[in-house]
């Protein structure tokens, strides 16, 4: 046996330089292996993009809100104090206690007040018996001057007499109610029917009225309704009316949602910071009592809510490819390549053609959603319609060339054709153009254009599609898509430049919705 294995030792040895080889050749070929699929994965990674990344058009929910915060307050509370000084010597009511109108809070100390009562009370019956001798002194001299023995400077004094008694009588009666009075103000009692949210005072301790009432307790009249007050920018109070539905939360029960009704908009402005917000007054019902004063709500005024309408992700109108071709179809779609070309001609009045494109126009673009929704919101004529139009085609040459803040030189183009159409509108018309002005009257809904990207064929196409309100995740869709249609939101090669995957632009005109997210 050992003989045996001695001869398998001696072959193994013997062939040692071939599995050495072998050996060194499987790991050689593992190294190239790697660095192969390595090389793939630098030089080779963009040979296919990143697959596109899509969603349907829908039609779901799209709510506008303005989300500001403010603390829960009882709608009508009550600051119980007392405005005579004194020792607490009973309190009868507690937090969290129910009370009734004239129900007794405390007690101070009626001691010195009893004594105050009982010096009165003599002060008055030392001037009723001073009151008494000066009648029968007056009396007695009016006899004698009817026979003759007093003289009338004499009956003059004795008359001031018997009135300076009767006043002195007067003067105590009043020190007796007086002191009653603050007898009774030492028993601190409930004007409302309420609840103790609050209590500040404790048995013995001294109460001091000398300069104001301290407050001892306070009272809320319902806690089965509640206020907020919360604070609004002022970059978002204009679109708050009275009446508009609000939700909120509260920490204490983040699941659940609570709802209200805007009350009041406050008019006085607070700044902070260089910041200048309102308040707004919220009324809500309080099911249960589970709402408790000094909560912070988090709250979101509903400014617009559509239902059941056809919307497009937000996502969708931020997405740009990066291939030049395509984008110069989407520049197409929205005219963008011809406004560029008109800037870089510089002199506007050359050309005949040119003018006829603008006005050929005339209906498109920022101007034209602006003269729609006038005409919609002042009920124009035809007539009237063409010449707001002509109006916003002048005012939009004339500041074409001026810099600054693109939003206001909107706003000014926009009042400037209002105003020259001015003169032609009629009561009726006047009357809804006030109501626009003041905003007390229904907005009218601006709408704005911009492409999105469709994948059909699974190639990105090009729509320019019409837009209207939006929140914080869709934007509601008028027109160029359908129900079903995938848009892409994400994937592919994306242009990274900082133009915006919004192609449309704002809309001008006040009360115009505002994209709050996307």
């Amino acid at each position: 046996m050992f003989a045996a294995m001695k001869q398998n030792a001696q072959t193994l040895w013997a062939k040692r330089p071939g599995l050495l080889r072998g050996r060194n050749l499987f790991i050689t070929g593992g190294a190239a292996l790697a660095v192969l699929f390595g090389a793939l994965a630098i030089f080779g990674g963009d040979s296919e993009a990143e697959p596109y990344r899509t969603q349907a058009i829908d039609r779901g929910a799209i709510v506008r809100v303005v989300s500001a915060t403010g603390t829960l307050e009882p709608l009508v509370s009550a600051n119980v104090g007392s405005t005579v000084s004194g020792p607490v010597q009973e309190v009868l009511a507690d937090f969290n206690s129910q009370v009734r109108a004239g129900q007794v809070l405390a007690r101070l100390d009626p001691t010195p007040f009893q004594q105050r009562i009982v010096q009165a009370q003599a002060s008055l019956s030392q001037a009723q018996a001073q009151a008494a001798v000066a009648e029968a002194d007056y009396q007695r001299y009016l006899l004698l001057q009817q026979r003759g023995f007093a003289s009338e400077q004499l009956m003059i004094q004795q008359r001031a007499a018997r009135d300076t008694a009767r006043a002195s009588v007067a003067q105590a009666q009043a020190q007796v109610a007086s002191a009653r009075t603050d007898l009774d103000r030492s028993v601190i009692r409930s004007p409302i029917d309420g609840v103790v949210v609050d209590r500040q005072v404790n048995v013995g301790q001294s109460v001091a009225a000398s300069l104001q009432a301290p407050t001892l307790f306070i009272i809320a009249q319902d806690l089965s309704r509640l206020q907020a007050n919360i604070t609004v920018d002022e970059a978002d109070i204009g679109d708050v009316r009275e009446g508009m539905d609000v939700r909120f939360t509260v920490d204490a029960f983040p699941e659940r949602q609570f709802e209200g009704r805007v009350s009041q908009v406050r008019q006085q402005g607070v700044a902070a910071s260089g910041v200048v917000s309102y308040t707004v007054v919220v009324e809500a019902n309080n099911p249960g009592r589970q709402l408790l004063p000094g909560m912070t709500a988090n709250a979101e005024i509903v400014l617009e809510e559509r239902n059941d309408v056809m919307r497009v992700a937000n996502t969708a109108l931020r997405y740009r490819p990066a291939d030049a071709a395509l984008q110069a179809q989407a520049d197409a779609l929205t005219g963008q390549t011809q406004r560029a070309q008109r800037g870089q001609g510089g002199q506007r009045g050359q050309g005949g053609e040119r003018g006829q494109a603008r006005g050929a126009q005339g209906g498109q673009g920022m101007g034209g959603r602006a003269v729609e929704q006038l005409t919609t919101t002042l009920e124009l004529t035809p007539a009237q319609q063409t010449a707001l139009q002509q109006s916003f085609q002048d005012a939009m040459q004339s500041s074409a060339g001026a810099g600054g803040d693109r939003r206001a030189m909107m706003r000014q183009v926009r009042d400037t054709a209002i105003r020259a159409i001015e003169p032609t509108l009629n009561e009726h018309q006047r009357t809804l153009l006030t109501q626009m002005r003041e905003g007390g009257g229904p907005r009218a809904e601006v709408r704005r254009q911009a492409v999105v990207w469709v994948l059909r064929n699974n190639k990105p196409e090009p729509v320019l599609v019409e837009l209207g309100a939006a929140d914080n995740s869709y934007t509601l869709v008028h027109g160029g898509l359908s129900e079903g249609d995938l848009v892409i939101t994400g994937g592919g090669a994306q242009a990274t430049s900082g133009r915006g995957g919004q192609q449309g632009g704002p809309s001008i005109g006040g009360g115009g919705m505002r994209i709050r997210g996307a």
